[in-house]
Order: structure tokens, then C-alpha cells, then sequence
């Protein structure tokens, strides 16, 4: 069987379909059935359009392979391989390699947890960065506010994340503060940097405000943590309460004050607040809590005490007009003072009259912050993390855009949360986590690379100081085994390396016992993983291979080419030697250059990377370029485009053309004979060259060459004395010796009869042509002389024209003069008529 694919370079984007056709011709002489199947990649994102085909006889089908990547498949060259296979013959395979390459496609999203910080000279922000694309995001932060007021600073300044992957980055934005005035709003805008960051004009990756309190005042402050979809971190309110409260008396104290508080009876005036209280983490209601109306002019007593209903709804009434501060107390929460203020300096006052109401007031409060601690178990659980995630699954994520953003669509899952804090495990196996909001759901991630990574999920009480937590480390439970061979079998000592986002495995292929044999094991399933296999003189191989749960894979096998080839050829030239023509060979990206050898026109050159499509290109000044393209598979094997990586022949022809000929003149009998000294030109628009005719010797009278004309198209002038100019139109090719060899009109004469008065001829008289300016003049030279005949009939042929002439007749040559003409002006190619009388 005979077997090409083509193409053998091919564009792959991820998420788009792209083909290639297997040709097979069956050089059997049976009807034979064949398999074809794509090895290297999921069988699922392959269609053959005729997996079995079966042929007559020399008879030839088009297999068409559609290759359908995932929209996460990782920017780069992959290399898969159809394999065709004889059904009656298992040992007939052809195996035929074909290079994906899928362009990196970047794109990364940038949210700010909160984007709204009210603070004084400073305000800290976490910039949480999501890489959405198929490569790589390298590259830091920057942010900028219309007023330069602020500066800004990232820690750590730049970050690489792995594709479908996130990180964080604390943003600190500092600005002077205000001695008075109103709360100052700082609005900015966070851009990416980088090598491939987008233009200056493309729209920010993300906005957030720093709202500024000035240092002395009472102003309205903006209401800062309330939840957005977006939201990855919440602000803990800053007043601690001295020390980690779970269900102490201080709490059960406070409840019932809270609950005394149902029933409290405030003044006897008739104005009422009204509102709702929000935690922070969650942007859920909280029921429970003590809300107190203090006066704004003494904070020391509150005026009145309500709790919130179960809808988290609050109503202070029976008030006498004023100017109040409310304030929230719950156990395991901070004290927080209307709407989000750790004291009442900060606090912002509510004005109401007499039987008037201040409704629709929100306060924000958040719990003390809570603190995890427990023990990783496992074999060599140092070096391991323990990352604490706020969960998709569940609120305040669950549905908003966060949530929402897998593109393929599948529910959110344990493990697949925003980070909120990364730990590393000691050598011990322990870990401890500080400073985590609260109240809230999380989920604990435990990872290590080459281990499965286990999820455990925490309901965290307001204030809850949680320790004994225990997490295991778990071995992966999945296998991919198979052969790596080369050109001449079995391949040993390639390293074979399989990597996730969060996990790599190394081995290398046995060198003895079962030669190129290899297993990788301990990869956690279900997972996608990117296997590279290389070896020292071999081009690498990548397959991505999908494990499903406890999968065992095997049978992968991976043939490695040779990283680099060679190619060598001849260059023959129409005359001369060949040396000097340049080699360029390119395959798009890269770019190496060689010579002919002088004399024999041969070259080589080493070092080609392969598998690869090559465009060869041949040069030299004086010769007209030839242009070949070969492919040659990843064992320096040419598939197509020549016979051979090292019969890489071309013929190359002149670059310019020659013309030449023999101008012919008519003779005074009309007959065509050679002509000397005709000027040859040869005109167009940018050349124009001129030759004359020889004129000695003999053989090779007429004759003309006009040599190394760049290809065009030419008007050719020939110009002789005493004949009329004859042009013609040639087109000149390169590597072509085109000849043009037109016959020139008779050239000018001048003949007649010399007679006396009465008539009688004068036989024997010298009859001299002189110029008409030059006659007379001392010393002045005939142009031609001749003698007359018997009939008194002279002649002067081949005549420069146009001209005046007149003509002289004498006895004898310095004998005196028996007659001279009129003067007359002779045209080119004119035959004319001049009789003298004595």
C-alpha cells in the first residue's frame, strides 16, 4: 500500500475543526481492507469520514480526518500520527506524522475584591487575575487615577499564571489625606502589563474606587463591602475585640440583652429609624443583633435598644427629634456604627424630626475574624499547601458571573472556588490559617504536585477559632503507560514527562528488560494531562491524553523523529560554472543559507529542524530564480515536493535574454546583402543599448549581438547613411536568444548623363559628387568620383542622405571643367536623376 496525508503542517485553533486527507492506494493485486485511526489525542475529538476503507486493486481513496481540539487545548506544536493498517496483513502499517500547531490565544480577566474601599491614607485591595486563555499570562499590574493624587503599588509586582488558572495580587493605593472636608472619591483604573498587554486604548481591566476620609470630620462615609457577584475577599472590619470569642458568657450575655432588648422601651417621641442589617461576607440579613440609637451629642448610653426580626429588619421608634448614631453589636461580630465604622468618631449621624421616619438605612457588619488549624496525613506531606476557597456552589457565588464562568458549561464543583488564603504544611504535616472572614462556607484544598488533590468543605462560624482539622494527601490513582520508539525500534532513555495545571509527573523509558517501555503513575483522575516525550537528537512528541476515574491507560505509543535533517542537491547553470548560486532555505519562521560548490554546483545543508515544510530557494544575480517546496517527516524522509532529501536538483536558466541577427541592404539590383556599420539600438522604457554591424571581416559582415537584456519588451532601430531607418518590435525572455535580422531599402544614388550642347554624348569624362557647402572652397574633397561610359552614363550608389550635393564633370581628372549642376538636396533611399550638359 502507498499512503500520503496532506496537509503535514496544520493550523489547529482551539475549539475549531481542522482536516486532512489520508490518499491510500492499494499496490496489492487483491481487494484489501484497511484501518485508519489517529494515535496521540483523545479518540473523541476525531472523525474519520472512512475508518475501514476497502480498494480494488490499484485503485486510490480519500480518507478525510477531521481533528476537533477542545477551546482549552494548551498553545503549541503537537505532533500526532495517522496510522493506516493492511486488516489482512497486520504487519503492513504505514505511520505518516502530521504537526498541529494551535496558536496562543491570551485573554485574562481581572476582578478587585472590594472594589470599593473607604480607608485613610491608604487602602489595600486584592486584584484577583483569572487567565481564560490557552498560553501562559506573564506579567504584572498597573493602575492609574485621573488626578495623579494616588500612587499605587502590587505586591508581588509581576505573576505568571498558568492557563485556565487565578491568582492574586494585593493592590495598595496610597494617597495625601485631607485635614477636613467631605470623604474624598479616588476612582482608578487597573491595567495588565506586560509583553502582550493590550493597547493603551483598549478599555481597563478592571475599576475601584478609594474613598479617602479626611482626618477631622463627621462626614458621610460611602457604603463600602456590600456583596457584588464579582466579590472574592471581603474586608474584615478593623476592631478586633481583644480575643477570639466562640460561645463564651461575654456572647450569652449579649443575647440576652438582645433579647431583653425586644421589649426595651425607648422616650416617648414620635419619630422612628428603620432599616435592615447585612453581613459582610455573604450579603445575607442577620437576625439577632442588638441595634441601639445613640444620641449623637453623648455616645456614653444608648437611647433606645431594639434586636433585628428574623428577615434581619430593625425599627427604633417612639424617639424625640435629633440628630442619632446607630449602633450593631452581635455575638461574634465587631460593634459597628452606622453604616460601617469601627467607632462613632467615624459614624455618620441620621437626622430626623418629630413624627418623621429615617427608613431604608443598611448597616454592614462582619464577624471576628476566624482562624483554621489542623494536620495533613500522608506519605511526605512537606511541601504540600492548604488553599482555603470560597466555593462556587454555594452563596454569595453561587449564580453570579464568577460562578458562571466555565465555558463548557459544567456545575460548579468542590475544588473549583476564588483562593482565599494560601498556607503551606510544615514538615509535621500541620498548618494554621489566621484572619479568614466570618462567618462563611469554605472549601479547604489540600495539593501536591504529583498527588490527587483532596477538597474538604468548612462551615466557619462568626469569630470561630477551629483547630484538630485533619486532611489527607492521596496518591494519584492513575496510570498512563505505553513505548517510545525512534527511527531503527525500541527508544530507551527518553524522558517522558505528563503535566496538568496543578501536577507533573517525570519517568524515563527503560533501557533494559522491555527497551522504550514507560509507566506514569500517581496522576489524580479524572484529569486531562499534557504528555511531552523527547530525546537527545529526536524532535519532542505531545500528546494531550484524558484519564477518566481510576483509569489505567495503556498501549500509548509514541514514535520520535530526528530532530534535525539534512538537505543537499545540484545546481547546473545554462553556461559557466555554478558556483555562487545561493541556497535559502525557510520554513517561515527560521531562515538558513548555503552556496553551490564552485565546479560542481553541489550543496548541502545540515542541521534542518524535522519534521517540517520547507520552502528552497535558488539565486544568483546573472540566473532567474528557481523556487522549490519540500516536506519532510520527522525522520528526514522527504514526502513531497522532490525524490529525496538530497536530490534537491534544479536547472536554472540566464536571468536576461540576448538578441543578435544580420542586417541586409538591398543592392542596386534589388538583391539583399549583408550591411556594415548600421547602427543597432535597442530601446524600452529603463535600457537602452546600441551595437553597430561588422563591417570586416568578410564572413562576417552585417552581423550583430546584443547581450544580457533584462527580460522585456524592446523597440529595435536599425540606422544606416543614405537609407531610411527601419524599426521593429521584439519581445526578449529571460534564459532566450531571440534574433531579428531585417533587410534594409537600397541606400541612396545619384547616376545620369553627361552630354555636350548638341546633344553629343561625353564618354570618359571624371564626373566628382561634392557637398554643395564644400564646393569651391580651397582644398575641398569630392565625396565620390567615377569616370562616364561610352553613352556618357555615370553612377554613384550608396550615397549619405540626406544631403546637398551638386556634380561636377571635367575632361580629365585636373583637366578644366565642362559643366556642374545645380545643387540638390538628396533624401534617404532617393534615387536620383542629375544629367550635366557642357
Amino acid at each position: 500500500m502507498h499512503v500520503d496525508v496532506t496537509p503535514r503542517h496544520l493550523p489547529a485553533g482551539a475549539g475549531a475543526t481542522s482536516e486532512a486527507v489520508v490518499t491510500l492506494t492499494n499496490t496489492r493485486d487483491v481487494i484489501a481492507g484497511f484501518g485508519v485511526r489517529v494515535l496521540g489525542v483523545d479518540p473523541t475529538w476525531v472523525q474519520v469520514s472512512d475508518p475501514e476503507p476497502r480498494l480494488f486493486p490499484g485503485a486510490t481513496a480519500s480518507v478525510r480526518v477531521a481533528l476537533t481540539l477542545p477551546v482549552d487545548a494548551p498553545a503549541g506544536r503537537w505532533t500526532v500520527s495517522v496510522e493506516v493498517i493492511d486488516l489482512a496483513d497486520p504487519a503492513a502499517v504505514s505511520v505518516q506524522e502530521v504537526v498541529l500547531e494551535v496558536p496562543p490565544m491570551r485573554r485574562t480577566r481581572v476582578v478587585l475584591d472590594p472594589p470599593t474601599v473607604t480607608a485613610g491614607r491608604q487602602a489595600v485591595f486584592t486584584a484577583v487575575l483569572h487567565n481564560e486563555g490557552n498560553t501562559e499570562h506573564v506579567g504584572g499590574l498597573a493602575a492609574v487615577d485621573p488626578e495623579a493624587r494616588a500612587v499605587f503599588a502590587f505586591d508581588p509586582p509581576e505573576v505568571v499564571v498558568p492557563p485556565r488558572a487565578s491568582t492574586s495580587v494585593t493592590l495598595t493605593a496610597r494617597a495625601r489625606r485631607p485635614w477636613v472636608g467631605d470623604p474624598l472619591l479616588r476612582p482608578f483604573e487597573v491595567r495588565t502589563t506586560g509583553p502582550h498587554a493590550p493597547a493603551p486604548d483598549a478599555p481597563p481591566a478592571a475599576t475601584g474606587v478609594f474613598v479617602q476620609r479626611p482626618r477631622f470630620t463627621r462626614g458621610a462615609l460611602a457604603l463600602v463591602g456590600l456583596l457584588a457577584a464579582v466579590t472574592v475577599f471581603a474586608t474584615v472590619i478593623a476592631l478586633a475585640l481583644g480575643t477570639v470569642v466562640q460561645r463564651s458568657a461575654a456572647d450569652r450575655d449579649l443575647a440576652l440583652q438582645v433579647a431583653q432588648a425586644r421589649d426595651a422601651a425607648a422616650t416617648n417621641g414620635t419619630a422612628r429609624l428603620a432599616g435592615t442589617v447585612v453581613e459582610l461576607t455573604t450579603g445575607a440579613t442577620l437576625s439577632d443583633v442588638s441595634v441601639e440609637a445613640v444620641s449623637a451629642d453623648d455616645t456614653s448610653a444608648a437611647v433606645a435598644t431594639v434586636a433585628t426580626a428574623s428577615d434581619g429588619t430593625f425599627a427604633v421608634g417612639r424617639l424625640t427629634g435629633g440628630s442619632y448614631l446607630l449602633r450593631v453589636r452581635g455575638a461574634g461580630f465587631a460593634e459597628v456604627w452606622y453604616p460601617a465604622a469601627s467607632s462613632p468618631d467615624d459614624a455618620v449621624a441620621i437626622e430626623v424630626e418629630d413624627g418623621a421616619a429615617a427608613e431604608g438605612l443598611v448597616v454592614v457588619v462582619g464577624g471576628v475574624p476566624a482562624t483554621l488549624a489542623g494536620t495533613v496525613t500522608g506519605d511526605d506531606v512537606g511541601g504540600a499547601t492548604v488553599q482555603v476557597q470560597m466555593p462556587l456552589d454555594t452563596a454569595p457565588l453561587l449564580g453570579t458571573d464568577v460562578a458562571r464562568d466555565d465555558p463548557s458549561g459544567a456545575a460548579p464543583a468542590a475544588g473549583d472556588g476564588v483562593v482565599v488564603r494560601t498556607v503551606p504544611v510544615g514538615e509535621d504535616g500541620t498548618f494554621e490559617i489566621a484572619d479568614v472572614p466570618s462567618p462563611a462556607v469554605y472549601d479547604l484544598v489540600v495539593a501536591k504536585t504529583g498527588y490527587a488533590t483532596h477538597v474538604q468543605r468548612v462551615d466557619v462560624a462568626a469569630g470561630e477559632s477551629r483547630s484538630g482539622l485533619e486532611l489527607p494527601l492521596l496518591l494519584g490513582d492513575g496510570t498512563i503507560s505505553g513505548t517510545v520508539s525512534g527511527g531503527g525500534g525500541p527508544l530507551g532513555g527518553a524522558s517522558v514527562v505528563a503535566s496538568s495545571a496543578t501536577v507533573r509527573v517525570e519517568t524515563v523509558s527503560l533501557t533494559t528488560d522491555v527497551v522504550g517501555s514507560f509507566v506514569l503513575r500517581g496522576l489524580p483522575t479524572p484529569g486531562t494531562y499534557t504528555v511531552v516525550v523527547g530525546a537527545d537528537g529526536r524532535a519532542p512528541s505531545t500528546l494531550t491524553l484524558t484519564l477518566g476515574e481510576g483509569q489505567q491507560l495503556t498501549g500509548v505509543d509514541v514514535v520520535l523523529g530526528d530532530a534535525e535533517g539534512t538537505l543537499a542537491g545540484a545546481v547546473t547553470v545554462p553556461q559557466g560554472d555554478p558556483g555562487g548560486v545561493e541556497v535559502t532555505v525557510t520554513d517561515g519562521a527560521s531562515t538558513w543559507r548555503t552556496a553551490a560548490r564552485s565546479g560542481s554546483g553541489t550543496w548541502r545543508l545540515a542541521g534542518v529542524p524535522v519534521p517540517g515544510t520547507y520552502t528552497v530557494t535558488f539565486a544568483r544575480a546573472d540566473l532567474q530564480s528557481q523556487v522549490l517546496s519540500v516536506s519532510v517527516d520527522g525522520f528526514g524522509r522527504v514526502t513531497s515536493g522532490a525524490a529525496s532529501a538530497a536530490g534537491l536538483d534544479v536547472s536554472m536558466r540566464q536571468a536576461t535574454g540576448t538578441l543578435s541577427g544580420t542586417v541586409r541592404q538591398q543592392d542596386a539590383a534589388g538583391a539583399p546583402v549583408p550591411a556594415g556599420n548600421v547602427v543597432v539600438q535597442v530601446a524600452s522604457g529603463t535600457v537602452t543599448r546600441s551595437v553597430t554591424t561588422a563591417s570586416t571581416p568578410a564572413g562576417t559582415v552585417g552581423q550583430y549581438a546584443v547581450e544580457a537584456l533584462p527580460p522585456g519588451t524592446y523597440t529595435v532601430t536599425f540606422t544606416r547613411a543614405g537609407t531610411r531607418p527601419v524599426a521593429q518590435i521584439v519581445v526578449v525572455q529571460a534564459g532566450q536568444d531571440a534574433t531579428l535580422s531585417p533587410v534594409l531599402v537600397r541606400p541612396a544614388g545619384v547616376r545620369g548623363t553627361v552630354t555636350r550642347a548638341g546633344g553629343t554624348v561625353v564618354g570618359g569624362a571624371t564626373v566628382r559628387l561634392f557637398r554643395a557647402v564644400d564646393y569651391g572652397l580651397a582644398g575641398a574633397q569630392a565625396v565620390a568620383t567615377t569616370t562616364s561610359d561610352a553613352s556618357g552614363a555615370y553612377a554613384f550608389d550608396d550615397v549619405d542622405a540626406p544631403q546637398n550635393y551638386l556634380v561636377e564633370v571635367r575632361v580629365v581628372a585636373g583637366g578644366s571643367v565642362l559643366g556642374v549642376s545645380p545643387p540638390f538636396t538628396l533624401a534617404a533611399s532617393e534615387q536620383r536623376t542629375v544629367d550635366v550638359t557642357s
